[in-house]
């Protein structure tokens, strides 16, 4: 491949533009600001005490005691450890950070993209900006998942690789590959790259038949290869994260049953399945209507807290009733099948004309692979809307179903949808498709694309009853009549919505369809044809997305820091000098809040991988107030509310501390008696044992004389003093995580081994006499995955260098004598 130095000149305006329309878009970041995003708050709330840790000793903490009794901190601070492909992020974002600097690493990999695939530059510009601004990333930065929407900006990057591979581009395929997967996984939300190769099969599977046919197999199996290598280095450049991972998630609410369910009975929790139970995996299913919210946003309502008017049929009800609103609101307007919902994931109308056109247009693999992938996206996202494809699907892929929320399989869609658009217009200006089937294909595309407006600004509003069934909660125990006033104001503003967004839609592709009708009469030039694309498309999204996140959202940091100033009730209890003690707090959503970790260690918290054994101490005994199982962890704090609504501090005298010696130990046969062994006996003295450790405890004949005392706290190193006159069972007030996955056991520095007791805790035999006990959590796994990340991370990158460095050596020559590209030419009549 040879390079002329005029053609980099689109390309560094294509780089200028999404500079600029990222700085005007996030003009606030520029001047200190930020955003107020829930899931990056709760980061914070579950992080600070590793945060604290490291930058009081400046090593990391692998295990952390602000939430849940104690977890794993892997899926919270140490994602990316060793892995130095996770570096190039910064270069891609042209060290510019976020919002502004991730959404500009979203359109340079999407423009990477259409440029390999042969698109007039301009045009693949077009397209990055529908990438990067599709309104499903704008909601889930405000939402706070960052993870999510890196993972999406890179996924066109991995699909360069794959295409070089197949275009026999092998070397740099299989880097690009790499490369583009590694950070991919590095930036930690699997499930998004679990969805993206679900669809890439349609691509392999379409490849595979396209060889077999030209006979070009050998082809397809070098291709194959290079991919795979480049996958293997990508996985290993992610060990230290991905490996430590999926052993944790075995533990955690996604992996196998503990608790034996019984055969008459539905599965009571997560416990009793393989995986996650399906009507908590399917709890966020799309409805069919939703799935219009691609391509007209508000048709079933736009957002759970939607932006609305005054002078809206719902604000003025409210005026009637007294409530005194802004000039401007937000309003319960969503009303589709997802419990709530930030915002719709809409792809823009202009991206779905285009994408219709692609569909009779473009030819090839790649067109399947955008086709039956969107198709499989969106079936996918319906979950128990359309149970008995998706139970066929969760019950047989592998890992699926370890991953809940079905409707966000749509942001892979939201990459889908733009490519086919993109390819299809490039079809029409690269001349490729001849005037005859360039006027069909548009007159197909936008004829369904109008009929689709037209039916919900004329038909819909008379045709839906606009009710959610969560609305009579937004208005309590109000009089009926006020209820039914503002039922209709908030139904009527619904319709009116649908209406007019409906109507926007249908304007939108009149007026794209149109400047691409006039281009292939030749009543227009490509030049202001790909002006005016550019200019609806940025109207399109920006429109939209400023809906859910605009200026008004970003604020100061100080604003924000106050979401964790400590309460008087926080204050109280932290002039506890204990080091170690836990706090049960009623005054939030306790086990979906990470709020009071910021000060405390928590029974509570919010992370989406509990481990399973405290999940059912949740739902078996602690949100069915069995005093003794909080006693056990320690818990010696209550924060409730108080007389006027205030929180108050209780302190629990039962707290039954960091480790103390039980007189008692009951062997049980299975895990289900073990667990309901913790509401009937006393727990003070009573060890419940499972009968896979009776060997450990069958000699023992504990007294419970003596003591155990904590003299050292370190997150994931607990340090004790035992005294006890003769061999004593202790139990300690920690969460089992085990066997062999980090947590070892000493006494006077020797390794010993240790037990899980009380169904959740740990137990260690000890002897007689004065001795040191230390815990310490150091999995062997974790260290060696950080080697193999660092390993193939660096292989990665040095591929990379080597391959531009021999390019330059060997093309420089003829940087200087390689003839510009041709530009593109008109859509060919159809001969006669």
């Amino acid at each position: 491949m040879r390079f002329n130095l005029s053609s980099f000149v689109p390309h560094l305006a294509a780089l200028g533009i999404f500079i600029v329309v990222s700085i005007f878009y996030f003009t606030p970041q520029f001047s200190g600001k930020v955003i107020e995003q829930g899931d990056v708050m709760g980061y914070r709330g579950m992080s600070q005490e590793l945060r604290a840790y490291k930058d009081a000793t400046g090593e990391e903490a692998l295990w952390t005691n602000s939430m849940f009794g104690g977890m794993p901190a892997y899926q919270i601070n140490t994602v990316s450890s060793g892995n130095y492909v996770k570096k190039l992020e910064r270069v891609v974002r042209m060290f510019i950070k976020p919002p502004a600097g991730q959404f500009i690493a979203a359109m340079v990999c999407f423009y990477v993209l259409m440029v390999l695939l042969g698109v007039n530059s301009w045009l693949s510009i077009i397209g990055a900006i529908a990438f990067g601004f599709a309104t499903n990333n704008l909601v889930l930065f405000e939402a706070g998942h960052e993870t999510k929407l890196r993972t999406i900006s890179y996924l066109p990057l991995v699909a360069s690789g794959m295409l070089l591979a197949f275009r026999k581009r092998y070397l740099l395929g299989g880097i690009l590959f790499g490369i583009g997967l590694g950070m991919d996984l590095a930036a930690n939300h699997v499930q998004m790259t679990y969805y993206f190769f679900l669809t890439v099969l349609i691509w392999g599977v379409a490849e595979l038949i396209s060889n077999i046919k030209n006979k070009t197999l050998p082809h397809f199996g070098k291709a194959a290869a290079v991919l795979i290598v480049g996958g293997l280095l990508a996985l290993g450049s992610a060990a230290s994260n991905l490996w430590v991972t999926y052993e944790y998630a075995e533990d955690t609410m996604r992996g196998e049953p503990i608790l034996e369910q019984e055969a008459s009975a539905a599965p009571a929790s997560s416990s009793e399945v393989n995986g996650l139970d399906w009507d908590y995996a399917m709890q966020w299913s799309n409805n069919t209507l939703d799935v219009f919210s691609g391509f007209i946003p508000g048709v079933v309502g736009g957002g759970s807290a939607q932006p609305t008017t005054s002078d809206s049929p719902y604000g003025q009800a409210l005026r009637r009733l007294g409530a005194g609103q802004g000039k401007t609101f937000d309003a319960p307007l969503y009303w589709g099948g997802l419990p709530f919902t930030s915002g719709p994931i809409y792809f823009g109308a202009i991206m779905v004309l285009f994408f219709l056109v692609g569909l009779f247009l473009v030819e090839g693999p790649v067109k399947w692979w955008l086709a039956l992938g969107t198709l499989f996206t969106i079936l996918l996202s319906l979950g128990n809307n359309l149970e008995g494809f998706n139970h066929f699907i969760f019950d047989t892929f592998p890992l699926y179903n370890k991953f809940r929320t079905p409707n966000s399989v749509l942001s892979v869609t939201s990459l889908l949808i733009p490519i086919l658009a993109i390819l299809g217009l490039n079809e029409i200006f690269s001349g490729k498709a001849d005037k005859a089937k360039a006027i069909r294909a548009l007159a197909i595309g936008g004829g369904i694309s109008a009929a689709i407006a037209l039916f919900f600004a004329i038909v819909g509003p008379g045709m839906f009853d606009f009710v959610n069934p969560r609305d009579a909660q937004q208005f309590g125990q109000a009089d009926p009549q006020v209820i039914q006033t503002l039922m209709t104001g908030l139904a009527d503003t619904r319709a009116d919505l649908m209406r007019s967004d409906s109507l926007r839609s249908l304007i939108l592709v009149a007026l794209a369809a149109g400047l691409v009708y006039f281009y292939i009469q030749d009543k227009l030039k490509l030049t202001p044809v790909l002006i005016g694309l550019g200019v609806l498309t940025i109207f399109d999204l920006f429109g939209v997305g400023m809906r859910y996140l605009n200026q008004d959202d970003f604020k100061r940091p100080t604003s924000i820091s106050q979401y964790f100033a400590p309460r008087a009730v926080d204050q109280q209890i932290l002039q506890d000098k204990d080091p170690h003690y836990r706090v049960f707090d009623a005054t939030v959503n306790t086990f979906n809040s990470a709020q009071s970790s910021y000060h405390h260690k928590m029974i509570g918290g919010y992370h989406a991988a509990k481990l399973q054994r405290f999940q059912d101490l949740i739902d078996r005994h602690i949100t069915r107030g069995n005093q003794g199982v909080l006693d056990i962890l320690n818990t010696k704090y209550f924060i409730i509310p108080g007389p006027e609504g205030q929180p108050t501090v209780q302190q629990n005298p039962g707290a039954l501390g960091n480790a103390w010696l039980v007189d008692s130990i009951v062997v049980v046969p299975n895990a289900n008696v073990e667990i309901d062994g913790l509401e009937y006996l006393p727990l003070e003295r009573a060890a419940v044992v499972h009968q896979e450790f009776d060997s450990y405890v069958n000699t023992l004949k504990p007294t419970g004389q003596g003591a155990v005392r904590l003299t050292e706290y370190r997150p994931d190193r607990l340090t004790y003093e035992s005294n006890a006159a003769q061999e004593e069972l202790a139990v300690f007030s920690e969460i089992w995580y085990g066997p062999d996955k980090g947590w070892q056991a000493y006494i006077d520095g020797e390794p010993v081994e240790h037990i899980r007791v009380d169904y959740a805790l740990r137990g260690l035999k000890i002897p007689e006499g004065v001795h040191e006990i230390v815990f310490e959590f150091a999995p062997r796994k974790y260290f060696l995955g950080k080697t193999i990340s660092t390993i193939s991370s660096l292989a990665l990158i040095l591929a990379l260098i080597a391959f531009i460095v021999w390019t330059i050596k060997n093309q420089a020559p003829a940087l200087a004598t390689e003839p510009a590209t041709k530009p593109a030419t008109k859509p060919k009549s159809k001969k006669k």
